[in-house]
């Protein structure tokens, strides 16, 4: 192909991505398109891909920033922003305002673009960690209200809870009430954030929880007492709910204070 013949290419595929029209980009793809670096295979795959992006960004916009146009490919450096307001490839809605910058490179073949590698930062893996922390925020804010239904709809199914080694739970229901028996024993409880970080699909909490033993507790009568709790929860998350739960938290300091003795004392 000549120069102008792969601009002309090039120029119909960047009107239909400004356009968000999936249909544009997908008459400009070869039928075996492959974005290189992804299992995306395929014109229809593709378009699909466009698609929902489209929809979970729905301000999208791309800058060209610079474009070198040879006789069968197209290099280019890029500014894209938008606003993540849609489920995308398995990820909840964040809210975030992203803005980066990338590089990518199309190889034309009879009019169409064959083949597309793209080099940018990990946009995905942000958004994954972005989504995973707002999970675990939505949990400890649904049990300082003490609302067990949208507790449990942090969780999957058939969910696994640790403490301090031990599997305690293997299911959303039965996490929800040992939930309603610990808010039942502490009706004051409140559960305070010290720390919250994640990385893939892990996230970790270093808490504080404290509240008034007012009803019988892990077999312990109520003590009347003002307790309070510190402890780290490492989530897992698969598919836009935690799968598993492993919480380490110190014991000793609560049973000393059911028993009316103070830290230290």
């Amino acid at each position: 192909m000549s120069i102008e013949e792969t601009r002309a290419v090039w120029e119909r595929f960047k009107t239909a991505d400004s356009a968000h029209d999936a249909e544009g980009t997908a008459a400009v793809y070869a039928e075996d398109v492959v974005l290189t670096g992804t299992p995306l295979r395929g014109r229809a795959t593709l378009k699909k891909f466009d698609s929902d992006f489209w929809a979970a960004f729905p301000d999208y916009k791309r800058e060209y920033l610079q474009e070198v146009v040879s006789d069968d490919s197209v290099a280019l450096v890029w500014r894209v922003t938008g606003t993540h307001t849609g489920k995308w490839i398995g990820i909840e809605p964040t809210g975030l305002s992203l803005d980066w910058r990338g590089c990518s490179i199309f190889t034309i073949r009879d009019g169409h673009i064959a083949e597309a590698q793209a080099f940018q930062r990990d946009v995905i893996g942000e958004l994954r960690r972005e989504a995973n922390l707002q999970l675990v925020r939505r949990l400890v804010e649904a049990e300082n209200a003490g609302d067990l239904d949208a507790y449990s709809a942090c969780m999957a199914p058939d969910i696994e809870v640790w403490v301090n080694g031990k599997l305690t739970q293997t299911s959303r229901e039965s996490q929800r009430e040992s939930a309603r028996a610990t808010l039942a024993a502490f009706p004051d409880w409140r559960h305070e954030t010290l720390a919250l970080t994640g990385d893939g699909d892990l996230a970790v909490l270093r808490w504080r929880g404290e509240g008034t033993h007012s009803a019988p507790w892990a077999g312990i009568p109520a003590s009347g007492n003002r307790l309070e709790f510190h402890g780290t929860s490492t989530v897992e998350v698969k598919g836009g709910l935690m799968q598993r739960i492993w919480i380490d938290m110190d014991m000793a300091g609560p049973l000393r204070q059911m028993a009316g003795r103070q830290e230290g004392g």
